[in-house]
């Protein structure tokens, strides 16, 4: 049987910290293209990007995180 935990600011700031800290980590080791499923709220992309300035004409490298949404999160917010 599961143990209840009275919720708290505290315990609150505790579970945001560790799934926090457990993403950045996941993200980090993530290889380019890779897919992260979050349960079933959906999925992160995460990819290798390069802007070209019009400025200077520079290239500049950056990673993009993109999420998509699942079927069920998608009915949930429609509602």
């Amino acid at each position: 049987m599961a143990k209840v935990v009275k919720q708290t600011k505290q315990n609150l700031s505790t579970a945001y910290d560790l799934v926090i800290a457990d993403l950045f980590s996941l993200l980090k080791k993530a290889k380019d293209g890779a897919k992260i499923k979050l349960g079933e709220l959906g999925t992160l992309h995460k990819k290798h990007r390069i802007m070209y300035s019009a400025l200077n004409g520079k290239a500049y490298a950056y990673y993009q995180v993109s999420f998509k949404a699942s079927p069920e999160l998608k009915k949930a917010l429609d509602k």
